[in-house]
């Protein structure tokens, strides 16, 4: 077989990506209800898949194999600008999702602040941790 020098086809895989920006906003604009019916009806094979990857390891091998220089070297290319833009474009969806916990701290008592390293505050800090936790399970409701 024939294959295109390895150079080559990396330069031809980026420039496609890049001429086909329109091609991806205009394929997500309307794919919501088609995504929806996909993760639902994959539900099983996702469950079934992530259980074989635990099974064997995958998730750690595959990191190790990748290794730290390359995390580091596409986080630090990467992240910073989509990090910002994510938070940005993010914010009101955070606002919304955490306003049942915020409310629900507002009627929460905690107790009393203690002095700085306390055991006191660390109590509080487990209360808190709890009710977060139960605020959680709450919303999620029963499957």
């Amino acid at each position: 077989m024939d294959v295109r020098p390895l150079d080559q086809a990396q330069k031809k895989f980026a420039d496609r990506a890049a001429g086909a920006r329109g091609d991806y906003e205009n394929g997500v604009r309307n794919a919501g209800a088609k995504w929806l019916a996909g993760v639902t009806a994959a539900e099983g094979a996702w469950a079934d898949g992530t259980r074989a990857a635990i099974d064997n390891g995958r998730f750690g091998a595959g990191v190790r194999k990748a290794g730290p220089t390359k995390y580091q070297d596409r986080a630090s290319k990467l992240g910073p600008d989509r990090f910002a833009t994510g938070v940005r474009e993010g914010a009101a969806a955070w606002g919304e999702g955490f306003r049942p916990f915020a409310d629900d701290l507002r009627s929460f008592d905690a107790g009393p602040k203690g002095m700085r390293g306390s055991t006191q505050n660390a109590d509080r800090a487990r209360k808190v941790a709890e009710r977060m936790r139960a605020k959680r399970i709450e919303l999620l409701g029963s499957r």
